[in-house]
């Protein structure tokens, strides 16, 4: 039976993952950690059409639910951030497949 911290956690990681601009962000910091207008120029030279509040507001929920973190100027990805990411690659990586199912009859006695 789930208790209402771990519906609450589920609802906290699904907002990291009902944005692709703020999942994108966390693989942006996987490979570096950047200041906001590094971040910004990252998304422009994509051409990922993005505002700075948009920026702001992805960064604030990353850091609100404990995915990145931030150092000096710097934002930083955490352990969880790495983890989101390698769950992601863990889905996007996985085929579609259809299990196959049998039907099977019980015979009475």
């Amino acid at each position: 039976m789930m208790n209402d911290k771990i519906i609450q956690d589920i609802f906290d990681v699904s907002q990291t993952f009902a944005s692709g601009k703020r999942l994108l962000l966390l693989f942006i910091l996987q490979s570096e950690p950047m200041g906001y207008t590094m971040i910004t120029k990252w998304f422009e030279r994509v051409g990922i059409p993005i505002g700075s509040s948009e920026v702001y507001k992805h960064i604030n929920c990353l850091l609100e639910n404990g995915f990145i973190t931030k150092k000096g100027n710097s934002y930083v990805l955490t352990l969880r951030g790495l983890k989101a990411i390698e769950a992601a690659m863990d889905i996007m990586n996985t085929p579609p497949k259809i299990p196959e199912l049998k039907l099977s009859f019980k015979t009475e006695k």
